[in-house]
């Protein structure tokens, strides 16, 4: 068995690890370690911090995707054409390290102190606002880019299933690593090794090549092709994914805690054995895609994946949670690995205009996550955290909108 893994994940590193798609890989992994390691624990953290208040949660998180979505457009101009792609990635290191480091400070002299009115401790998180707002910026227009430039259309499905696998396992390591530091440690450790991290990755960021784009749209034109008949079903389907990845990464998180009486440990442990039940199938599924059209894996994943969401709404126990949560994770292999490389073959598809359709995907993306917010917000305090991943269950399926003829330039 172990003889045959290691035989298939030879094979796909042998394909997938060309020069430029190893810069791309070693730097999303090294971000994605400090991500992984405190993805489970912020939206907990904030809980706890904002009195356990869960619509003080989501108005943080609603304030910061408004702010984004209204910027991306000018921060895409003014940031990526003045410093480049390279450097632009470059600098959000220093922002993405900055944002952890706040927290640092928050949770080291304010947290312990913290005896304000309610809602008044989210003026101490307006510089974790700033920093997460200019990492974006600086970051993910940049980051796109570079993936659809740098990547083969033929093996890009395998290529991006191959990260993905790799980020599942780290996954699969971190959140018992953060659960174990909590509960022996605390916050202010985590946040520490975070900042860490983005620092080291750096390195693999000074070994990416020099990809050039301009974006030449101003803002009237952005969100005139944003608004276009043309482009709504690609709107759709990534204002779905923004929508659907709020409910997976704020209330999730806050619904097994409290599900498991606060027990950060059990947390990350379910969360690594989850994990560890999908990184095979990950890594497989990648050529099958490669091998079939993308848009096809995408109606059928986002009906299992979606279905998922409707079995979560069921959960009452630790054991329906792994049970159920490594069937989400299952589904999930095929809706987001052939949503994903269907985004980049179109992106790649656009030539000059790559970077603007990147703006309009991380515009749409970001309004589906505010709308998903002002919701939460409205219908939060007559409902269980459950019900609203039946809402999630709805917006996954947008994600099947998202077709291959989306030009931006005609």
């Amino acid at each position: 068995m172990f003889s045959m893994l290691r035989a298939i994940n030879n094979k796909l590193i042998r394909k997938n690890l060309t020069h430029n798609f190893r810069m791309i890989y070693f730097s999303r992994i090294t971000l994605n370690s400090a991500t992984q390691l405190l993805g489970l624990f912020l939206p907990i953290f904030l809980y706890q911090f904002l009195d356990f208040s869960l619509f003080w949660v989501i108005v943080y998180y609603l304030i910061s995707d408004l702010l984004y979505a209204s910027l991306v457009a000018v921060g895409c101009r003014q940031i990526m054409n003045r410093f480049g792609i390279k450097r632009s990635l470059q600098l959000s290191v220093f922002f993405g390290a900055a944002f952890y480091a706040v927290f640092f400070l928050i949770n080291h002299y304010i947290a312990p102190h913290n005896q304000l009115v309610e809602g008044y401790q989210l003026w101490w998180l307006a510089p974790t606002i700033f920093f997460s707002l200019f990492f974006r910026l600086t970051h993910w227009i940049p980051f796109h880019t570079n993936v659809a430039k740098l990547t083969e259309r033929h093996i890009r499905a395998s290529q991006l299933s191959f990260m993905e696998a790799t980020m599942m396992a780290l996954g699969a390591v971190m959140p018992i690593v953060g659960g174990l530091a909590l509960e022996y440690l605390g916050y202010s450790t985590l946040f520490f090794l975070a900042v860490s991290i983005y620092l080291i990755s750096l390195i693999p960021f000074s070994q990416l090549p020099q990809v050039k784009e301009k974006f030449s749209w101003t803002y009237r034109e952005t969100w005139r092709h944003f608004l276009s008949k043309k482009m709504r079903g690609s709107v759709l389907a990534y204002a779905g994914d923004g929508a659907e990845n709020v409910v997976g990464s704020i209330i999730w998180p806050i619904f097994i805690w409290q599900l498991l009486s606060g027990n950060y440990l059990q947390v990350g442990a379910i969360s690594s054995v989850i994990i560890l039940a999908t990184i095979v199938l990950q890594i497989m599924v990648g050529n099958l895609i490669d091998n079939l059209p993308s848009r096809r894996w995408l109606r059928y994943g986002t009906v299992l994946y979606s279905f998922g969401w409707v079995l979560k709404a069921l959960i009452n126990s630790a054991f329906q949670v792994f049970l159920f949560s490594t069937y989400h994770n299952l589904s999930r292999v095929f809706a987001r690995t052939s949503f994903d490389a269907l985004n980049y073959d179109i992106a790649a598809d656009q030539g000059h205009y790559v970077d603007e359709y990147t703006v309009i995907r991380e515009m749409a993306i970001v309004f589906g996550k505010a709308l998903m917010c002002v919701f939460i917000i409205l219908i939060s305090p007559f409902l269980a955290l459950r019900y609203l991943f039946l809402v999630a269950a709805l917006a996954s399926l947008l994600m099947s909108l998202l077709k291959p003829d989306q030009l931006v330039d005609n």
